[in-house]
This record gives C-alpha cells, sequence and structure tokens, in this order.
C-alpha cells in the first residue's frame, strides 16, 4: 500500500485484458496498472475478449490519469483510470463489462451500477447464468484441475529410468556371457582389464 495517492499522466500501449493496461508515462517510465475495485473475466471465460476491447475502445492510444492507491504482489499499480473526467473503473461497470470485486472495492457507487447493469442485461449479464462466473471463483476453479495434469507426468521419467537401467543392465549380461562384442568401444587397455574380471566368472555364466 502507499501512503499517499501517487498521481501519473501516461499514454495507454497495450490492453492484455479488461482490467490491465499497459502505459509509458513522460518520463520514459513504462507501468503496468490494475484497475482497482473491479475484475473482468478471463480471456478465456465467456465475456473474457469482450471486456478487453471495452476496455482498448476507451482507452488504448490515449492519454490517462492514474491515481494509484496500492501496489499489488505481481509489482503493478493498482489505481483508478481517468480519460478527462470519465472514471474508466466505473464505465467498465455501468456498461457490465466488468464485476465489482467486493473484497477490494472502496467504491460504494459501484455495487448500484453493476445491480442496475445486471437488471438491464448489459454487457457479461446478458450472458446465460451459467456462463456467468464470477473470474475470482473461475481462476480458484482452473487452478485446483491445472495440478493433477502437473503431477500425472512426473511418471514418465521413473518408466524411462527404469527402461535405460534395464538396457544397461542387458547389455552387461551379454558382454559377461561372451554374446556381446564391445571391442569396438571399449579402449584396449580397458579392455584387457575387463576380460581379467570376465575370466573369472563362474563356470555358468561362460558359454563357448
Amino acid at each position: 500500500m502507499v501512503g499517499r495517492k501517487k498521481l501519473l499522466e501516461a499514454k495507454v500501449v497495450h490492453v492484455p485484458d479488461g482490467d490491465t493496461l499497459r502505459a509509458n508515462c513522460s518520463d520514459g517510465l513504462t507501468v503496468v496498472v490494475r484497475l482497482c475495485s473491479i475484475d473482468t473475466p478471463e480471456q478465456a471465460q465467456p465475456y473474457g475478449p469482450e471486456a478487453r476491447e471495452a476496455l482498448a475502445a476507451m482507452v488504448l492510444n490515449k492519454t490517462v490519469r492514474i491515481e494509484q492507491t496500492a501496489q499489488d504482489r505481481y509489482g503493478r499499480i493498482v489505481g483508478r483510470v481517468f480519460r478527462g473526467r470519465t472514471l474508466v473503473n466505473e464505465e467498465m461497470v455501468r456498461h457490465g463489462h466488468a464485476w465489482v470485486y467486493h473484497d477490494y472495492s472502496r467504491e460504494p457507487e459501484f455495487a448500484r451500477l453493476e445491480e442496475r447493469a445486471r437488471k438491464a442485461r448489459q454487457g457479461l449479464w446478458a450472458l446465460p447464468k451459467a456462463k456467468r462466473v464470477p473470474p475470482w471463483e473461475w481462476r480458484k476453479l482452473w487452478k485446483g484441475k491445472a495440478r493433477p495434469a502437473r503431477t500425472g507426468w512426473r511418471i514418465w521419467p521413473w518408466i524411462l529410468a527404469t527402461l535405460v537401467a534395464g538396457a544397461l543392465a542387458g547389455g552387461a549380461y551379454l558382454w559377461m556371457t561372451g554374446r556381446l562384442d564391445i571391442s569396438w568401444l571399449v579402449p584396449s587397455n580397458l579392455l584387457r582389464f575387463l576380460s581379467v574380471g570376465q575370466a573369472h566368472l563362474p563356470a555358468s555364466l561362460s558359454l563357448c
């Protein structure tokens, strides 16, 4: 958190999703800004691309004023974004492009705007109820589903190691019993040393 609100003026150069933007400040600094108090569908969710397009239509290639209220764990600025006198965070909620992020919102008016958009079936609220999954719940759901898939792949190194060990053991047995000629692979000095050991093998392993 920051003790005082920090104001920045910057030109938006990229909009990766509906609640995040990248902007260039006049001093050459590039900042990533997470719009506070709102949360938009992820790009893989229904209405995710539409939310991103809505934000881009308002701010991309435009100069905005950023009122920083915090900094998140990813190092992004968290704050309110203004285009002229328009509060972009508010407009995203007003037109149904974003959910109010109730756990972090300090904007009482946003809840009323969200309810109006819901009743008017604007933006994401026009989707069937089954497809209107809050993004914070969607992220938890898919994070949990991803774990078994990653764990399942861990068996392959063990299978590969077993196959390699079996091949080496088989090759060693064939050489020790005289069925495999490795003279072309092994230096002559080492081969003579190994041959001495092979000569002392039990008769049950020696073949003509």
